[in-house]
């Protein structure tokens, strides 16, 4: 039984310290919630932590479809086996709330103006505090340098809302999964594009005020930009730092920024 304060001002506190479960697959369950021991219509998440005690994660309102870490890799590992495509799991990000699972497949797409390949990628995504929907993402890697390429306005989404009436349709999870070979022929000619857009001061400026990044990060940018000439290289001296530095949900969020921002604001 959770006994949540009667604010959720009072309970954040509660709620929003660090988990600490490792394993983002470990046992997860609904609980009953009362307020000064009488019950209330909202319902809690808890995760079984590391030491075996279970630990409320967030308080939602009835009618919240728990969707299980789990059942969510149980999904993306049945679309994928149906796909045409052999995948491979590339990195888990896991926050105690918040679960991404990045995989690639072994489809590329040559990018002779630039000297390199994408290959197409899926983002599995789910959260107990109602952060993240459960949604499966297409995405790009780059095939160089191992870097995610991530932009919701380029790449189909499929998502289910935490709601008791939604149910999983896989034969469309599976419809957009196979469309994403359309998406990187779309994204080739952006690639192609923005190689021919040189930088300049003016464009770095630009970039610098509609994607927000740590001055240390800003940093280690600048430093990559000395054999740079296009926005492409730009592009990807901030994928490479936010892929290779960036934790949690910043990584997430701050890619497809990027990815919003160079794919779909800088080329049409």
């Amino acid at each position: 039984m959770i006994e949540p304060r009667p604010s959720r001002e009072e309970r954040a506190p509660l709620i929003r310290t660090a988990v600490a479960t490792a394993d983002p697959f470990a046992p997860v369950r609904l609980s009953p919630v009362s307020v000064n021991g009488s019950a209330v219509p909202q319902v809690g998440v808890e995760i079984l932590n590391d030491e075996g005690h279970w630990d409320c994660v967030d308080i939602h309102s009835a009618g919240y479809l728990l969707v299980q870490n789990q059942a969510v890799r149980e999904a993306g590992t049945e679309i994928m086996s149906r796909s045409s495509m052999s995948w491979t799991e590339e990195r888990t990000i896991w926050t105690g709330r918040f679960l991404s699972v990045l995989y690639r497949s072994d489809h590329l797409r040559e990018l002779p103006e630039v000297g390199d390949a994408v290959s197409l990628g899926l983002r599995v995504e789910n959260s107990y505090d109602g952060s993240a929907k459960f949604r499966m993402v297409l995405m790009a890697f780059v095939l160089s340098c191992s870097n995610g390429m991530m932009s919701p306005k380029t790449f189909a989404t499929y998502t289910i809302k935490h709601l008791a009436s939604n149910a999983f349709d896989i034969e469309e999870a599976v419809g957009i999964l196979n469309d994403g070979v359309i998406a990187l022929e779309v994204l080739a000619p952006k690639i192609g594009e923005l190689s021919r857009m040189p930088l300049n001061v003016k464009r770095l400026a630009s970039v610098a005020k509609n994607i927000d990044l740590p001055n240390r990060d800003w940093g280690h940018v600048l430093q990559q930009l000395e054999p740079a000439r296009s926005m492409w290289d730009l592009m990807q001296a901030l994928t490479h730092r936010v892929t290779s530095n960036a934790k949690g949900r910043s990584l997430i969020t701050t890619s497809e920024t990027i990815g919003d921002y160079f794919l779909s604001k800088l080329v049409a």
